[in-house]
This record gives C-alpha cells, sequence and structure tokens, in this order.
C-alpha cells in the first residue's frame, strides 16, 4: 500500500484538492541533535488519529531550517509509513537559492513527498515577483512536484498582482499559505484567487475566523499544538455550530500568544510536552522556555482547561522536559 501511495503522490492532482486540517509537524530531536525517529512516528501516528488531512514536515514549526538533505529524506520516509500513506505528506523546503531548493525538493521526491511547501528564499529574500517566479520556476520543474507557496516573511510578502501573476505561469502551483499575522492579505487571496489555487491559512491565533472567510484548510501551528480541536473549529463551522467553534478559539488564542515568540518551535514543544506528548528537544541553538515563561505557559494552559485532566491530555511533561524544568527553576 505504501509502495502504491509513493508511485502515485507525485502528481499535482493530489494537491490540487487537498483541504482541511494539515499541521506542520514539529521534529523531535534526540540530545545530540540527531531526529529522534520513534518519536516521530509516534508524532505522526497521534496526528493522524485526530482526524487530520494531511501533514507538513521540515516546516519552520519542524526546524526545517538547516536540516541535511537526508534528514529530510529520512524524515519524509518515517512519517509515510507512520501515517500509512492515508493522506499526502509535503515536504517543507527552506532554502536561500535555487539550486538548494532544487536539491532538497528532488530528495524529497525520491522519499515520497506528495508536493512542496516553498517560502521565498530565506536569506536572499525578495518581492520581485521576476525573481520568485524563476525561484519557483526551478523548482516545480526541477523536482517535477506540485508546490505550495509559503507567504510568510512580513517584510517580503508577494502582493495579490504578483501571486496572480506567479500563479497562472506556473500551473504546478497549487496553493498559497498565507502567514506573516496578515488576515487582510489572507480576505484578498480569498476574494481574488480562491477556485484558481487553495488558500491555506496560517494565521495562527484567527484559524476560525479564516475558515469563517472561506479558506480552504490550514497549514498553521495551532494545528501542530491543538490538532483535534482545530479539526473540531473547521467541523464547526461547516455544520455552522459557531458558538462551539468560538469557544474553543477562545480557549487557544491565549495559549498561542505566548507561543508566537522568535522561539517559537521551541514553546510548541514545551506546549506539546505538558498536553503529554513526546517532543524529544529542540534542536541547538533552540532551548526551551526561561523559568518564568514556562510557567506563565504552563499556567495559561491550567486556566484554558487543557490541564483539568480531561482523558486525552496529560498535565505532566515527560521526563526530558522535566529535566530541563528542574534546570532552569
Amino acid at each position: 500500500m505504501i509502495s502504491q501511495y509513493r508511485e502515485e503522490a507525485n502528481t499535482a492532482a493530489d494537491l490540487h484538492g487537498l483541504t482541511g486540517v494539515i499541521p506542520p509537524m514539529i521534529t523531535p530531536f534526540a540530545e545530540d541533535d540527531s531526529i529522534d525517529h520513534a518519536l516521530l512516528r509516534e508524532e505522526a501516528q497521534f496526528l493522524k488519529a485526530c482526524g487530520v488531512d494531511g501533514l507538513v514536515v521540515a516546516g519552520s514549526t519542524g526546524e526545517g531550517a538547516g536540516m541535511s538533505d537526508q534528514e529530510l529524506a529520512s524524515t519524509i520516509r518515517t512519517v509515510i509509513d507512520a501515517v500509512e500513506g492515508s493522506f499526502p505528506v509535503i515536504a517543507g523546503i527552506i532554502a536561500d537559492d535555487s539550486l538548494e531548493a532544487v536539491r532538497m525538493g528532488e530528495a524529497a521526491r525520491k522519499a515520497g513527498a506528495a508536493g512542496l511547501q516553498v517560502p521565498p528564499p530565506h536569506f536572499h529574500f525578495s518581492t520581485d515577483p521576476r525573481v520568485l517566479a524563476a525561484y519557483y520556476r526551478a523548482i516545480t520543474e526541477g523536482t517535477g512536484l506540485p508546490l505550495i507557496i509559503y507567504n510568510v516573511i512580513p517584510w517580503a510578502q508577494l502582493a495579490i498582482e504578483s501571486l496572480r501573476e506567479i500563479t497562472a505561469e506556473n500551473r504546478s502551483i497549487v496553493g498559497i499559505k498565507q502567514s506573516g499575522r496578515n488576515i487582510h492579505a489572507l480576505a484578498d487571496l480569498l476574494a481574488n484567487l480562491k477556485g484558481e489555487v487553495r488558500i491555506y491559512s496560517a494565521i495562527d491565533d484567527i484559524i476560525y475566523p479564516s475558515f469563517l472567510l472561506g479558506a480552504d484548510g490550514t497549514i498553521s501551528g495551532t494545528a501542530s499544538v491543538f490538532p483535534r480541536e482545530t479539526v473540531e473549529i473547521r467541523n464547526a463551522v461547516i455544520k455552522g455550530f459557531h458558538e462551539a467553534a468560538l469557544k474553543i478559539h477562545e480557549r487557544i488564542v491565549p495559549v498561542w500568544r505566548l507561543v508566537d515568540k522568535p522561539d517559537f518551535p521551541a514553546r510548541i514543544k514545551y506546549v506539546m510536552a505538558l498536553l503529554g506528548r513526546s517532543t524529544g528537544r529542540p534542536r541547538r541553538p533552540l532551548d526551551w522556555p526561561e523559568a518564568d515563561e514556562a510557567a506563565q505557559i504552563r499556567r495559561v494552559l491550567e486556566e484554558q482547561g487543557f490541564l483539568d485532566g480531561d482523558k486525552r491530555l496529560n498535565a505532566e511533561p515527560v521526563a526530558s522536559l522535566g529535566a530541563a524544568d528542574d534546570r532552569r527553576a
């Protein structure tokens, strides 16, 4: 089944129809900064059980910047095997130039990725549509994979006109992930490009309003930390149960306010560990939140009822995190 999925996954048609909740996974790291594949498999299976519609590996939440081609490929293989090919697994490509992006994308294709999620060049960022059109064209032609543009860097976001030009010229671009804390850009995308490409929200504190506006799905840290709740929000919006969706939204937002910092991948892992999931450690130079920040995160989780004995959650962090807490107390 898995091998058949890998043969069939690499077509644009797979991602053209992708909607729903697509968490960008964390990458668990061991104490020596190597990838902990056992924990990665466990997390992928947990997310599958929550009812998600796809997964992104090695994105910004997954600390993909700095991953080697071999690490990216091994991560993709582990996740695909863990979910038994039940939905698309997309590779995050965080690169500095076209050659690096194509090289990583080719490694992802060979590992079985259904497509790629690609921000502008990580260091040499640009808003010039000619530069970015050439960048994305090099990647799609070099890999043969469909691509979701990750419109993330706040000072290098593509305008609607540029996105329309780039997506019209390159039919292998099948979606746009709108981030950068900009709901106005999301609204413009939905008004102007919905139906031509899929529009995904990555504006973590307004996932519920994003679904109200008509976003095709979400690829967000919120979906990684609270996958079951995010699925519940989307299902509630589809069914018109807006009061129920709003209540979940109001519980999540205070937590996300404390996560949305420059070291957010480490904070996401800290929250998840408090919820009873085995996250491994952040990859250096990232580290766990300082003691006062960690205490504040725990307090807000308790206030919002996430650590109140719900059978789905576990109020005690994993052993490795407990050691970090002791060190910082």
